[in-house]
């Protein structure tokens, strides 16, 4: 295929707004979607987000039951 002919196909897809045809076409070349949520987090969710995995990591983090013992504790239930 020649150039030009490469250039019109990129100009049709360019121009469709045809959900199945870029669907099929996303499907022919094997292209995966690359969204990632963690790029429209706000910087401070993504620290706090590190900052628990941190925690975890070192061994600091309570189990459900224990949380559940603790507010029990605390606040009488």
């Amino acid at each position: 295929m020649d150039i030009q002919s490469k250039k019109n196909l990129i100009s049709a897809i360019l121009q469709t707004s045809d959900e199945a045809i870029l669907t099929e076409i996303k499907n022919l070349l094997k292209i995966e979607d690359t969204y990632d949520f963690w790029d429209e987090l706000t910087e401070e969710d993504q620290l706090a987000i590190n900052l628990g995995i941190k925690q975890l990591d070192e061994g600091k983090s309570f189990s459900h039951d224990e949380v559940k013992k603790l507010m029990r504790r605390k606040f009488n239930f």
